[in-house]
Parts: C-alpha cells; sequence; structure tokens
C-alpha cells in the first residue's frame, strides 16, 4: 500500500513539475504564460496604431450620403474612390510628392553628413568647452523649436536666403537642422564603441584624420546613418511651420497643402466649374480629410517598409531604449 502511495505521488509530482515547466518554462521569458502575456500585450498595442489607420481608411471610402446614413458604420454601400481622385486633384499629386520627396531627401542629406561629422569629431577629439558645448546641444534640443523662430528668421532675411532651399539646407549642413542635436549625439554614441586599436593600427598604416573617418568610421556607423536617414526624412516631410516660412511659399510640400486641404479643394471645384451644392458627394466632408491624409502619408509608409528591418536593428545596436 505503501508502495503504491508512493508511486501516485511521484507521478503526481512528475505532472506537476511537467505543467510547470510548460507554462512557465526553464526561464521565464520561453514559458507559455509569457508568450501569451506578451502577444497579448503585441496586439493590444498594435491595434491602438492600427486603428486610427483602418478608421480612416474606411471613412474615406464612404460618400457623403453613407457619412450620415446610421445604418453604415465600417464597410460602404458602394466602393468608390471619387474621394481619393478629388483629394489627389486638391493636393496636386504628384507635383508635391516630387518638391516633399527632394526637399525632404536632400535635407536628410545634409543632417546625416554634419551630423557624423560633428559626432565623430567630439568624440575622437579633444576640443576645449565640450562639456559647454554639449549644454548648449542639449538646450536646444530640449527647448522649442518656436523659440528660435524670431531670431533665425532675421538672420535668414540679413543673409538674403529666405525663400530658397538655403534657409533650410545651411542649418542642416552646420549642425542646426531639425533636431540635428539628437542626430549628433546618436553619431557621438556610435563612434565612441569604435575601438581605438582600430584607429592607431590604421595610423601606423599612415592613414590620415580623414581617410580614418570615411573608411573606418563611417562603415562601422551605418545604423547610426539609417536611424537618422528615416527618421530625419519623416521629420522634414512632417515639417509645414517653420518650412513654410521660411521657405516663403516658394515651394509648397504636401504637407502644406494638406493643411489647407478644405481652401484648396473648394478651390478646385470652384475652377472645375462643378457645382458642389448640386452634387452631394463633390462637398467638403471628413472623408476628403481622411483620404487626403491617407495620401501624405503612403510614401513614409513605403519607406519604412522597405527599411524596416535595418531600422529595427540599427534602433537595438545604438542602445538608445534602454540607456
Amino acid at each position: 500500500m505503501k508502495n503504491i502511495i508512493e508511486k501516485v505521488n511521484s507521478f503526481y509530482n512528475k505532472n506537476i513539475f511537467k505543467v510547470k515547466r510548460r507554462l512557465l518554462g526553464k526561464h521565464s521569458s520561453d514559458g507559455l504564460v509569457y508568450k501569451v502575456i506578451m502577444y497579448f500585450l503585441l496586439i493590444v498595442l498594435g491595434f491602438v496604431f492600427v486603428y486610427p489607420l483602418i478608421y480612416m481608411f474606411s471613412i474615406s471610402l464612404m460618400s457623403n450620403i453613407d457619412l450620415v446614413d446610421n445604418t453604415i458604420r465600417w464597410i460602404p454601400s458602394k466602393l468608390d474612390f471619387i474621394n481619393y481622385r478629388l483629394t489627389m486633384v486638391a493636393l496636386d499629386i504628384p507635383k508635391s510628392y516630387f518638391v516633399s520627396i527632394f526637399i525632404a531627401g536632400i535635407s536628410t542629406l545634409c543632417v546625416m553628413f554634419s551630423s557624423a561629422f560633428i559626432g565623430y569629431g567630439l568624440a575622437r577629439h579633444r576640443i576645449p568647452f565640450k562639456k559647454t558645448i554639449f549644454a548648449i546641444m542639449i538646450f536646444s534640443f530640449i527647448m522649442p523649436k518656436t523659440l528660435f523662430f524670431i531670431p533665425t528668421y532675421q538672420i535668414f532675411t540679413m543673409l538674403r536666403i529666405k525663400g530658397t532651399l538655403s534657409a533650410i539646407l545651411v542649418p542642416a549642413l552646420t549642425g542646426q537642422g531639425l533636431n540635428g542635436a539628437f542626430f549628433i549625439l546618436i553619431f557621438f554614441q556610435f563612434f565612441r564603441m569604435i575601438p581605438k586599436q582600430l584607429e592607431e593600427s590604421a595610423i601606423i598604416d599612415g592613414a590620415n584624420k580623414f581617410q580614418i573617418f570615411y573608411k573606418i568610421a563611417v562603415p562601422l556607423a551605418i545604423p547610426a546613418f539609417i536611424i537618422t536617414g528615416v527618421y530625419g526624412f519623416s521629420l522634414y516631410w512632417s515639417e509645414t511651420f517653420l518650412l513654410g516660412i521660411y521657405l516663403d511659399g516658394n515651394y509648397t510640400t504636401i504637407t502644406m497643402l494638406l493643411n489647407n486641404l478644405q481652401d484648396n479643394y473648394g478651390t478646385m471645384i470652384w475652377s472645375s466649374g462643378l457645382d458642389s451644392a448640386r452634387q452631394s458627394n463633390l462637398s467638403f466632408t471628413e472623408s476628403k480629410l481622411f483620404a487626403g491624409t491617407l495620401l501624405s502619408i503612403i510614401p513614409l509608409m513605403i519607406m519604412y517598409i522597405f527599411v524596416q528591418k535595418w531600422f529595427v536593428e540599427s534602433i537595438d545596436k545604438s542602445g538608445i531604449t534602454g540607456e
């Protein structure tokens, strides 16, 4: 009888141990409970970010009649892309795409070059008042950009570069572009991690400072270039206030047009000779606004689809998320 009880207890303990091992795992990160919780949190967080896009896309396909019909929630009564066709004309696509990509692209390239150059100098050379320089950089990063708007505007007017691309490129080339201090700190962090032995070996082989920079430092800082490229491009793409003031209306990006979409849409309808009062679907509603919003972010979404793998890996290597 005693042996039977011991066998039952042993069998019970072994099965309990197997169940615990399966649920909790050998380590906390490989257990079933951990995976269920993590996937649940990821699904919830993913839904929070995806839901607005799904909602905007659903509304953008609805006619004005569908918008006032309480029986229609998500699926429109008729699949029609007229809202997109009208909004594309109001946003002057593809011209606005070209202007936006050109301005954001060339500005981002300038920011990448200047940030890498300045970050390398701060990381690898003894510079007088380095701590003061860092303090000024951090101050300029945390302060609202509009605080420096008036003096910057006066300087650009004095230099006669307001209304030209130089008003955007000059600050980007001197490390004063949009969030320039943040990008400099990213490159500074990467260049600090490069072993000094590599540079010392290059000096022994006869390499000069510039050769060390572009043959050794730059290839090892590719993740920093990816982060700066993706984040910088999205910043310049989305900026409307500063670009609108500094460019003085000579260049119009798609986000600038989106800010005045209702006025641009009304002008387009009036100039085309259409009567929005008689044709209910021509009047401006939130469906046109959502269609324009989605059209304005399509290039950013396409860019991220192609670079997301390298972008996530670069963020992980940079250490800026956990340190």
